[in-house]
Protein backbone atom coordinates (compact mmCIF):
# COMPACT_ATOMS: atom_id res chain seq x y z
CA UNK A 1 0.00 0.00 0.00
CA UNK A 2 1.44 3.55 -0.97
CA UNK A 3 0.68 5.99 1.72
CA UNK A 4 1.89 9.24 0.84
CA UNK A 5 3.56 12.09 2.66
CA UNK A 6 2.89 15.52 4.69
CA UNK A 7 3.85 18.45 2.74
CA UNK A 8 3.38 22.23 2.79
CA UNK A 9 0.78 24.43 1.26
CA UNK A 10 0.84 28.28 1.33
CA UNK A 11 1.49 31.36 -1.01
CA UNK A 12 4.55 31.44 -3.16
CA UNK A 13 6.29 34.66 -3.06
CA UNK A 14 7.31 36.01 -6.58
CA UNK A 15 11.15 35.95 -6.08
CA UNK A 16 12.18 32.48 -4.55
CA UNK A 17 15.09 34.37 -2.47
CA UNK A 18 12.65 36.79 -1.10
CA UNK A 19 14.06 37.64 2.61
CA UNK A 20 12.21 35.27 5.51
CA UNK A 21 11.04 32.34 2.97
CA UNK A 22 12.59 28.87 3.67
CA UNK A 23 15.26 27.50 0.84
CA UNK A 24 14.95 23.84 2.16
CA UNK A 25 12.53 21.08 3.79
CA UNK A 26 9.31 20.44 3.58
CA UNK A 27 8.33 24.47 4.03
CA UNK A 28 10.88 25.42 0.55
CA UNK A 29 9.45 28.25 -1.05
CA UNK A 30 6.29 28.74 1.27
CA UNK A 31 6.04 32.42 2.76
CA UNK A 32 3.39 31.54 5.17
CA UNK A 33 4.62 28.22 6.60
CA UNK A 34 6.87 27.82 8.89
CA UNK A 35 8.10 25.32 11.66
CA UNK A 36 5.63 26.18 13.67
CA UNK A 37 2.76 25.12 11.30
CA UNK A 38 1.91 21.48 10.95
CA UNK A 39 2.31 20.33 7.00
CA UNK A 40 -0.65 20.01 4.92
CA UNK A 41 -0.87 15.62 4.87
CA UNK A 42 -1.08 14.58 0.94
CA UNK A 43 -1.59 11.08 0.66
CA UNK A 44 -1.77 8.81 -2.96
CA UNK A 45 -5.49 8.60 -2.87
CA UNK A 46 -6.84 10.37 -5.01
CA UNK A 47 -10.03 11.99 -3.40
CA UNK A 48 -11.00 14.21 -6.50
CA UNK A 49 -11.49 10.87 -8.88
CA UNK A 50 -13.07 9.30 -5.81
CA UNK A 51 -15.69 11.90 -5.94
CA UNK A 52 -16.49 12.09 -9.30
CA UNK A 53 -17.12 8.45 -9.56
CA UNK A 54 -20.17 8.84 -7.50
CA UNK A 55 -21.90 6.09 -6.06
CA UNK A 56 -25.77 4.38 -6.20
CA UNK A 57 -27.80 2.15 -4.26
CA UNK A 58 -27.32 -1.34 -3.51
CA UNK A 59 -30.56 -3.18 -4.97
CA UNK A 60 -32.06 -6.18 -3.20
CA UNK A 61 -34.52 -8.24 -5.29
CA UNK A 62 -36.98 -9.19 -2.94
CA UNK A 63 -38.80 -12.18 -4.93
CA UNK A 64 -35.04 -13.46 -4.78
CA UNK A 65 -34.39 -13.30 -1.18
CA UNK A 66 -37.63 -14.59 -0.65
CA UNK A 67 -36.87 -17.75 -2.22
CA UNK A 68 -33.34 -18.26 -0.90
CA UNK A 69 -35.49 -18.99 2.49
CA UNK A 70 -34.54 -17.52 6.30
CA UNK A 71 -31.11 -17.12 7.55
CA UNK A 72 -29.89 -18.77 10.79
CA UNK A 73 -30.53 -16.78 13.90
CA UNK A 74 -27.22 -15.96 14.84
CA UNK A 75 -26.86 -14.79 10.97
CA UNK A 76 -29.18 -12.33 11.34
CA UNK A 77 -28.15 -10.77 14.41
CA UNK A 78 -24.97 -10.66 12.82
CA UNK A 79 -26.13 -9.02 10.10
CA UNK A 80 -28.25 -6.61 11.86
CA UNK A 81 -24.69 -5.44 13.91
CA UNK A 82 -23.24 -4.61 10.63
CA UNK A 83 -25.91 -3.06 9.55
CA UNK A 84 -26.07 -0.58 12.71
CA UNK A 85 -22.62 -0.07 12.41
CA UNK A 86 -22.30 0.84 8.68
CA UNK A 87 -25.56 2.94 9.88
CA UNK A 88 -23.31 4.73 12.47
CA UNK A 89 -21.42 7.09 9.97
CA UNK A 90 -23.13 10.02 10.48
CA UNK A 91 -22.10 9.99 13.97
CA UNK A 92 -18.82 9.49 13.89
CA UNK A 93 -18.59 12.21 11.09
CA UNK A 94 -20.38 14.84 13.68
CA UNK A 95 -17.72 13.84 16.25
CA UNK A 96 -14.84 14.59 13.69
CA UNK A 97 -16.01 17.32 12.29
CA UNK A 98 -16.55 19.12 15.21
CA UNK A 99 -13.08 19.52 15.89
CA UNK A 100 -9.74 20.72 13.69
CA UNK A 101 -10.75 17.94 11.20
CA UNK A 102 -13.30 19.59 9.88
CA UNK A 103 -10.75 21.95 8.85
CA UNK A 104 -9.08 19.58 6.64
CA UNK A 105 -10.35 20.03 2.77
CA UNK A 106 -9.02 16.69 1.39
CA UNK A 107 -11.21 14.81 4.77
CA UNK A 108 -14.58 17.34 4.05
CA UNK A 109 -14.29 16.33 0.58
CA UNK A 110 -13.73 12.95 1.03
CA UNK A 111 -16.64 12.81 3.18
CA UNK A 112 -19.28 14.14 0.66
CA UNK A 113 -18.89 10.59 -0.87
CA UNK A 114 -18.34 8.46 1.99
CA UNK A 115 -21.38 9.11 4.24
CA UNK A 116 -23.50 8.28 0.92
CA UNK A 117 -22.16 5.26 0.19
CA UNK A 118 -21.94 4.56 4.16
CA UNK A 119 -26.04 4.90 3.77
CA UNK A 120 -26.45 2.87 0.84
CA UNK A 121 -24.23 0.23 2.28
CA UNK A 122 -25.95 -0.08 5.46
CA UNK A 123 -29.46 0.45 3.46
CA UNK A 124 -28.63 -3.17 1.33
CA UNK A 125 -28.16 -4.85 4.19
CA UNK A 126 -31.30 -3.40 5.86
CA UNK A 127 -32.99 -4.82 2.89
CA UNK A 128 -31.48 -8.38 3.16
CA UNK A 129 -32.81 -8.22 6.71
CA UNK A 130 -36.35 -7.10 5.76
CA UNK A 131 -36.27 -9.93 3.25
CA UNK A 132 -35.65 -11.99 5.97
CA UNK A 133 -38.35 -11.17 8.69
CA UNK A 134 -41.32 -13.54 9.38
CA UNK A 135 -44.77 -11.61 8.32
CA UNK A 136 -45.97 -11.87 12.00
CA UNK A 137 -42.39 -9.95 12.90
CA UNK A 138 -42.84 -7.32 10.62
CA UNK A 139 -46.77 -6.74 11.21
CA UNK A 140 -45.84 -6.47 15.38
CA UNK A 141 -42.88 -3.93 14.59
CA UNK A 142 -45.29 -1.85 12.30
CA UNK A 143 -48.32 -1.99 14.83
CA UNK A 144 -45.85 -0.64 17.37
CA UNK A 145 -44.09 1.98 15.46
CA UNK A 146 -46.28 4.11 12.75
CA UNK A 147 -43.36 5.38 11.62
CA UNK A 148 -41.12 2.05 10.57
CA UNK A 149 -44.70 1.20 8.53
CA UNK A 150 -44.83 4.41 6.72
CA UNK A 151 -40.97 4.33 5.65
CA UNK A 152 -40.60 7.42 7.64
CA UNK A 153 -38.52 6.74 10.40
CA UNK A 154 -34.77 6.75 10.43
CA UNK A 155 -33.00 3.29 10.20
CA UNK A 156 -31.10 3.82 13.43
CA UNK A 157 -34.03 4.20 15.27
CA UNK A 158 -36.59 1.31 14.57
CA UNK A 159 -38.29 -0.48 17.41
CA UNK A 160 -35.87 -3.86 16.28
CA UNK A 161 -32.52 -1.88 16.38
CA UNK A 162 -33.51 0.29 19.47
CA UNK A 163 -33.86 -3.17 21.43
CA UNK A 164 -30.91 -4.89 19.88
CA UNK A 165 -28.53 -1.69 21.75
CA UNK A 166 -27.08 -2.07 25.05
CA UNK A 167 -28.93 -1.70 28.29
CA UNK A 168 -27.85 1.63 28.67
CA UNK A 169 -28.65 2.93 25.60
CA UNK A 170 -30.63 5.77 26.77
CA UNK A 171 -28.14 7.15 28.89
CA UNK A 172 -25.49 6.41 25.57
CA UNK A 173 -28.07 8.02 23.29
CA UNK A 174 -27.73 11.34 25.62
CA UNK A 175 -24.13 11.48 25.35
CA UNK A 176 -23.96 10.95 22.08
CA UNK A 177 -26.21 14.07 20.59
CA UNK A 178 -26.13 16.50 23.94
CA UNK A 179 -22.77 15.73 25.73
CA UNK A 180 -20.84 14.35 22.70
CA UNK A 181 -21.33 17.85 20.54
CA UNK A 182 -20.32 19.70 23.40
CA UNK A 183 -17.26 17.57 24.49
CA UNK A 184 -15.85 17.18 20.66
CA UNK A 185 -14.11 21.03 20.15
CA UNK A 186 -12.48 21.09 23.82
CA UNK A 187 -11.38 17.69 23.10
CA UNK A 188 -9.98 19.07 20.04
CA UNK A 189 -8.49 21.82 21.39
CA UNK A 190 -6.70 19.97 24.03
CA UNK A 191 -5.21 18.19 21.24
CA UNK A 192 -5.23 20.30 18.93
CA UNK A 193 -4.47 18.72 14.88
CA UNK A 194 -3.37 15.77 16.53
CA UNK A 195 -6.95 14.74 17.00
CA UNK A 196 -7.26 14.41 13.09
CA UNK A 197 -4.88 11.17 13.69
CA UNK A 198 -7.19 9.53 16.01
CA UNK A 199 -9.93 10.01 13.89
CA UNK A 200 -8.08 8.59 10.89
CA UNK A 201 -6.78 5.90 12.76
CA UNK A 202 -10.37 4.91 14.56
CA UNK A 203 -11.98 5.48 11.30
CA UNK A 204 -9.65 2.77 9.31
CA UNK A 205 -10.16 0.12 11.98
CA UNK A 206 -13.49 0.51 11.76
CA UNK A 207 -13.67 0.68 7.89
CA UNK A 208 -10.87 -2.80 7.59
CA UNK A 209 -13.09 -4.39 10.23
CA UNK A 210 -16.38 -3.91 8.73
CA UNK A 211 -15.18 -5.01 5.33
CA UNK A 212 -13.31 -9.00 7.32
CA UNK A 213 -16.30 -8.84 9.27
CA UNK A 214 -18.72 -9.11 5.66
CA UNK A 215 -15.96 -11.37 3.89
CA UNK A 216 -16.52 -13.72 6.82
CA UNK A 217 -20.26 -13.56 7.11
CA UNK A 218 -20.62 -13.90 3.03
CA UNK A 219 -19.15 -17.70 3.56
CA UNK A 220 -21.74 -18.04 5.53
CA UNK A 221 -24.67 -17.13 2.98
CA UNK A 222 -25.81 -18.27 0.02
CA UNK A 223 -28.17 -16.26 -2.76
CA UNK A 224 -29.29 -13.20 -3.07
CA UNK A 225 -28.23 -12.28 0.46
CA UNK A 226 -24.46 -13.19 -0.74
CA UNK A 227 -24.11 -11.28 -3.63
CA UNK A 228 -25.20 -8.13 -1.82
CA UNK A 229 -22.88 -8.69 1.24
CA UNK A 230 -20.29 -9.32 -1.41
CA UNK A 231 -20.87 -6.19 -3.30
CA UNK A 232 -21.05 -4.34 0.33
CA UNK A 233 -17.79 -5.75 1.35
CA UNK A 234 -16.23 -4.42 -1.97
CA UNK A 235 -17.93 -1.28 -1.71
CA UNK A 236 -15.21 -0.61 1.35
CA UNK A 237 -12.13 -0.87 -0.54
CA UNK A 238 -11.74 3.17 -1.05
CA UNK A 239 -12.54 3.58 2.74
CA UNK A 240 -10.27 1.62 3.78
CA UNK A 241 -7.42 2.96 1.59
CA UNK A 242 -8.15 6.30 2.31
CA UNK A 243 -8.69 5.88 6.44
CA UNK A 244 -5.59 3.80 6.75
CA UNK A 245 -3.20 6.39 4.19
CA UNK A 246 -4.33 9.15 6.44
CA UNK A 247 -3.70 7.71 9.79
CA UNK A 248 -0.51 6.12 9.04
CA UNK A 249 0.92 9.02 7.27
CA UNK A 250 0.07 11.29 10.64
CA UNK A 251 0.80 9.07 13.43
CA UNK A 252 4.57 7.92 12.02
CA UNK A 253 5.47 12.10 11.13
CA UNK A 254 5.46 12.80 15.01
CA UNK A 255 5.19 11.23 18.63
CA UNK A 256 1.96 13.81 19.32
CA UNK A 257 0.14 12.83 16.85
CA UNK A 258 0.63 8.96 17.63
CA UNK A 259 -0.04 9.79 21.39
CA UNK A 260 -2.92 11.28 19.96
CA UNK A 261 -3.64 8.56 18.28
CA UNK A 262 -3.68 5.98 21.12
CA UNK A 263 -6.15 8.27 23.27
CA UNK A 264 -8.37 8.30 20.73
CA UNK A 265 -8.70 4.80 20.54
CA UNK A 266 -8.69 3.83 23.95
CA UNK A 267 -11.68 6.06 24.67
CA UNK A 268 -14.22 3.67 22.61
CA UNK A 269 -13.98 0.72 20.20
CA UNK A 270 -14.28 1.64 16.46
CA UNK A 271 -16.65 -1.11 16.79
CA UNK A 272 -19.34 0.76 18.95
CA UNK A 273 -20.50 3.02 16.36
CA UNK A 274 -21.25 6.46 17.06
CA UNK A 275 -19.93 5.56 20.59
CA UNK A 276 -22.83 2.73 20.91
CA UNK A 277 -22.10 -0.26 22.40
CA UNK A 278 -24.36 -3.08 20.38
CA UNK A 279 -25.60 -5.68 22.63
CA UNK A 280 -25.22 -8.30 19.83
CA UNK A 281 -21.89 -7.46 19.23
CA UNK A 282 -20.80 -10.10 21.21
CA UNK A 283 -23.32 -12.79 19.54
CA UNK A 284 -21.99 -11.22 15.69
CA UNK A 285 -18.44 -11.76 16.43
CA UNK A 286 -18.32 -15.71 17.76
CA UNK A 287 -20.07 -15.83 14.04
CA UNK A 288 -17.66 -13.75 12.22
CA UNK A 289 -14.70 -15.72 14.00
CA UNK A 290 -15.54 -18.90 13.78
CA UNK A 291 -13.25 -19.51 11.38
CA UNK A 292 -9.34 -18.87 12.08
CA UNK A 293 -8.60 -17.19 8.69
CA UNK A 294 -11.25 -14.95 9.36
CA UNK A 295 -10.15 -14.13 13.12
CA UNK A 296 -6.64 -13.46 11.73
CA UNK A 297 -8.01 -11.53 8.69
CA UNK A 298 -10.23 -8.91 11.71
CA UNK A 299 -6.68 -8.84 13.66
CA UNK A 300 -5.01 -7.65 10.93
CA UNK A 301 -7.44 -4.79 10.52
CA UNK A 302 -6.70 -3.74 14.08
CA UNK A 303 -2.68 -4.19 13.58
CA UNK A 304 -2.49 -2.24 10.46
CA UNK A 305 -2.59 0.69 12.59
CA UNK A 306 -2.05 -0.34 16.66
CA UNK A 307 1.68 -1.73 15.68
CA UNK A 308 2.83 1.97 15.40
CA UNK A 309 1.30 3.58 18.19
CA UNK A 310 2.99 3.66 21.63
CA UNK A 311 2.86 2.33 24.66
CA UNK A 312 1.60 -1.58 25.72
CA UNK A 313 -0.22 -3.37 22.67
CA UNK A 314 -3.53 -2.57 21.65
CA UNK A 315 -3.75 -4.93 19.31
CA UNK A 316 -5.34 -7.65 21.11
CA UNK A 317 -7.90 -5.39 22.80
CA UNK A 318 -8.63 -3.37 19.76
CA UNK A 319 -11.96 -3.50 18.94
CA UNK A 320 -12.40 -7.00 20.11
CA UNK A 321 -14.17 -7.65 23.55
CA UNK A 322 -12.82 -10.68 25.48
CA UNK A 323 -14.47 -13.87 23.48
CA UNK A 324 -11.75 -13.16 20.50
CA UNK A 325 -9.27 -11.30 22.85
CA UNK A 326 -6.78 -13.84 21.78
CA UNK A 327 -7.83 -13.28 17.60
Amino acid sequence: MVIGSAVGTGRRAAPETAPGIPQAGPFAGHLHLDETISPVVRTDFDVAAYAKRGTDRIVVDPSQRAADGPLAAELRATLGVLHRLEASALAESRAMLATSTGNEARITAFFATWLVERFWQSRALRDVLAGDRPADVAESAATADPAAASGTADTADTAEQRSALHPLHALRRVHVDRVQPLLSPLWGIVTGEGVTAGHMARMAIQEASLQAALVAVSRQLDGEAKRVVDLVAQRHDAAVGFFTAEAITRITRSRGEAVSARAVLALSSPLHGGGLADAQLRTALRVIGADARDRASLRRARFEITRLLPGPDLSGRLPFPRPLKGA
